[in-house]
């Protein structure tokens, strides 16, 4: 009895000391403050591929986000009560998989976005849809991500089928109709996968297809693309290559009169940071080049997307905070009722997740686009609605008869 009545003590006297030590410790009271604080915020959780071989992905995005959030929680400082939070899925789908899960089971997230990689945004979309977390899809393509039975999953880019219903819209808007195609692609893996899907396309449009040539860097490869381009003549020609490459071959071919009258650089696919193309000053209107975001501008003050993908993250940012800001209550059903009836003009475009068969796809069109001498660019087609009025037919309608070479000999 002795024995036990003293360790009770000895226990009491620890406790006690612990409290005291815990209390007074400066480095602990700060940072229980701070503790404090953050968890009575309710959070906003941005999952992004910030380590691994797609880091540079993950870390522009995340500048378009912080942009986004700063300028809108500036507008409405009643935004403040959120913290925002940016994990690492490290490309990887199972780490998606568990972010969310450890988020669902600490129920303090109203909201997720982000895992632009095609399989990480699946596992991620997945994963939401069963716990119930509004997720919002930011540059992923997939066209599958989003269907008429997504509930709380919510796509903001375009899928992989968009550019092609561009291009074919385009095509069907030519007078004379166009039947000819020519593709030359690069050697890199994205630059060939992105050619075969123009081959496809080109199959299931049923166009002839003149050309399917490989872009080799190599002098004498470059002037055999030249006399197949003068010989067989395609009416339309795409570039699936580095805009260098793309720039190079047009610029020969302009200068030697046998370039297509209508001439498209594609992106190939290939997660960069960069815009596409480059802007030169050579370039004028007839080269076109495809884009799912239309004004790559100049830095501003305020700040603005200085590329698409920090265009894409600034949108998803003004698009959360304005949902959470409009919504009645932060419950996800209120939050989803919310997005779905969302129309608003973002750093990427317009934004409207509502309407039949959208399934919560922000229907998005890709453009085409050209360079004026200055470097500016602008929207060729579809020609946005503030413009169709003072926009002539001959704007869009780009056919004409295509250059001679100078000479019958082949080109050296």
């Amino acid at each position: 009895m002795y024995k036990s009545r003293q360790t009770k003590i000895l226990l009491q006297t620890l406790l006690i000391l612990s409290i005291i030590i815990y209390t007074i410790s400066p480095s602990k009271s700060s940072a229980i403050g701070s503790e404090n604080i953050l968890d009575d915020k309710q959070q906003i959780a941005i999952l992004l591929p910030l380590s691994g071989p797609f880091a540079d992905l993950g870390k522009s995005l995340q500048e378009g986000f912080e942009i986004g959030f700063d300028q809108r929680t500036d507008a409405i400082p009643t935004l403040r009560q959120y913290k925002i939070s940016f994990l690492d899925s490290e490309s990887n789908p199972e780490t998606a998989r568990s972010l969310i899960s450890l988020l669902g089971s600490e129920g303090k997230t109203v909201i997720a976005a982000g895992t632009p990689l095609n399989s990480t945004a699946w596992t991620a979309s997945q994963t939401c849809e069963e716990i119930g977390l509004p997720y919002l899809i930011v540059g992923a393509d997939q066209n599958n991500l989003i269907n008429e039975k997504s509930v709380f999953s919510f796509r903001l880019t375009q899928p992989r089928s968009a550019v092609n219903k561009m291009f074919s819209a385009f095509i069907d808007s030519q007078d004379p109709a166009i039947q000819s195609i020519g593709i030359i692609y690069g050697e890199n893996p994205c630059a060939i996968r992105q050619g075969r899907r123009l081959r496809k396309f080109c199959a299931n449009k049923n166009l002839d297809l003149a050309i399917w040539e490989t872009y080799r860097r190599n002098e004498r490869n470059f002037y055999d693309l030249l006399n197949i381009i003068k010989e067989r003549q395609p009416q339309l020609l795409f570039l699936a290559t580095s805009p260098i490459a793309s720039d190079k071959l047009w610029q020969q071919g302009q200068r030697l009169e046998l370039i297509p009258p209508i001439t498209i650089t594609t992106p190939i696919n290939c997660l960069s940071t960069s815009n596409q193309p480059t802007a030169t000053s050579r370039m004028d209107k007839q080269i076109l080049f495809a884009t799912p975001w239309p004004k790559p501008t100049n830095q501003e003050n305020p700040p603005s997307p200085k590329n698409n993908l920090q265009a894409q993250g600034f949108a998803a940012a003004e698009i959360i905070l304005e949902s959470l800001n409009t919504s009645p209550n932060l419950t996800s059903g209120e939050i989803v009722k919310t997005l779905e009836t969302t129309t608003m003009t973002t750093a990427y475009g317009q934004v409207n997740f509502s309407g039949p068969g959208l399934g919560h796809q922000n229907l998005m069109p890709w453009y085409l686009c050209s360079y004026d001498a200055e470097g500016n660019n602008k929207i060729v087609f579809p020609i946005p609605p503030d413009q169709k009025q003072t926009t002539h037919q001959s704007d869009t309608t780009m056919t004409q008869p295509a250059g001679k070479a100078q000479t019958d000999k082949p080109i050296q």
